[in-house]
């Protein structure tokens, strides 16, 4: 094995690679990254057995890489990135001098590190069994998760909610992801007549979106035990969750009597202005609707603050309820719009927050039960 390659183009693929790396695996093997050095191409593999991730770098006529031996090893992932990142050259060479020891040099630095034979590596199946993948702008896939992924839980008791659930039927897709007090539910076109139901853990899919980099598309192969995301030369399979999803439409309130529109700056800024205070270890903020005005309070013994923000609109009867301000922020955001309409059906159900005459993208919060 014997091949010279651009810093930059390496690392960037490195840096991809080593997401995949776990620091408690039992296998030696896969605290280390593949190499396989073909005659056209530089192929890295990683993989903690629930991600792995494969990319190509290709001989393009551009001097990115020159191969003068092809070979394949592995070398620890974080040992190898440290020496690479160190590299001061715009090129780097590796060359398999003895058995397993391989050298890395580039510009007045020079590396040496013992790697282990590449057929210790298990064997990673990257093929997909799916027969219809689909295909979304990077764009868009990247919208979705951000307006879903941080509704997820991040307790390990019901491990089904620690991920992003996926189901498609008649050509759309609906996303959903609830941590149990609250729910981010996205639905859109896919143009596909797929049917599935699917769950992917939530930092998978953010390795993924750290991943796609300037690609301008990804494709989507869903199998029965994992799903595939193909982009430009790399492949991520991430494993799913067994357990089944809870049928989160029943969540969504089927009426309202309260709909109040207001601008979300106003709003996310007045609850972050009171979010040191505290109960119970919780940022919980009071609402009460009336007329033109939005009142804002919390409290808990040692501070209390009162705040009035003016409305847009509101119809409906005067109403109070309390919520986490933290969700409340959390959803605004993902809404990402100037002005937010916020449905109410009682004190002590679910409100939803969404775009005026868009319910593609609904953030549901469940009401916390306060005394006083």
């Amino acid at each position: 094995m014997n091949f010279k390659i651009s810093k930059k183009e390496f690392l960037d693929a490195l840096t991809m690679s080593v997401r995949a790396i776990s620091n408690t695996t039992p296998l030696p093997s896969l605290s280390g990254i593949k190499i396989e050095v073909r005659d056209n191409s530089l192929v890295l593999i990683s993989s903690d057995s629930n991600i792995s991730i494969r990319t190509a770098i290709n001989n393009n006529d551009t001097n990115t890489l020159i191969i003068n031996e092809t070979g394949e090893i592995i070398i620890d992932a974080r040992n190898l990135l440290e020496i690479v990142r160190r590299i001061d050259s715009d090129f780097i060479n590796f060359e398999l001098i003895d058995g397993t020891l391989v050298k890395i040099y580039g510009g007045n630095s020079e590396f040496k590190v013992n790697g282990m034979k590449a057929s210790e590596y298990p064997n990673i199946n990257f093929e997909t069994e799916c027969d219809t993948p689909f295909k979304l702008s990077t764009d868009l896939f990247k919208e979705i998760i951000d307006q879903t992924i941080f509704a997820c839980s991040d307790k390990e008791t019901r491990p089904v909610l620690t991920g992003v659930n996926f189901k498609a039927n008649d050509g759309k897709m609906t996303i959903n992801a609830t941590d149990s007090y609250r729910l981010a539910t996205k639905t859109i076109e896919i143009g596909s007549e797929q049917n599935f139901n699917i769950t992917v853990p939530a930092k998978y899919l953010s390795e993924v979106i750290h991943s796609i980099g300037n690609e301008k598309e990804i494709v989507v192969a869903i199998s029965p035990q994992k799903i595939s995301f193909i982009f430009g030369n790399s492949i991520i399979d991430a494993r799913l969750l067994d357990d089944t999803f809870p049928d989160t439409s029943r969540l969504i309130p089927a009426n309202f009597n309260q709909t109040l529109k207001l601008e979300a700056r106003n709003l996310v800024t007045a609850i972050d202005r009171n979010s040191f205070i505290k109960s119970d270890g919780r940022n919980v903020v009071r609402l009460a609707i009336s007329g033109n005005t939005l009142e804002i309070t919390a409290a808990n013994q040692l501070s209390q603050s009162y705040e009035e923000i003016p409305v847009i609109s509101f119809e409906g009867n005067p109403l109070e309820i309390s919520c986490s301000g933290k969700y409340m922020i959390d959803a605004i955001k993902a809404i990402d719009s100037e002005e937010i309409i916020i449905k109410f059906s009682g004190e002590l159900k679910p409100l939803i927050i969404i775009k005026e005459n868009d319910e593609n993208l609904i953030q549901l919060i469940s009401p916390v039960r306060t005394y006083h």
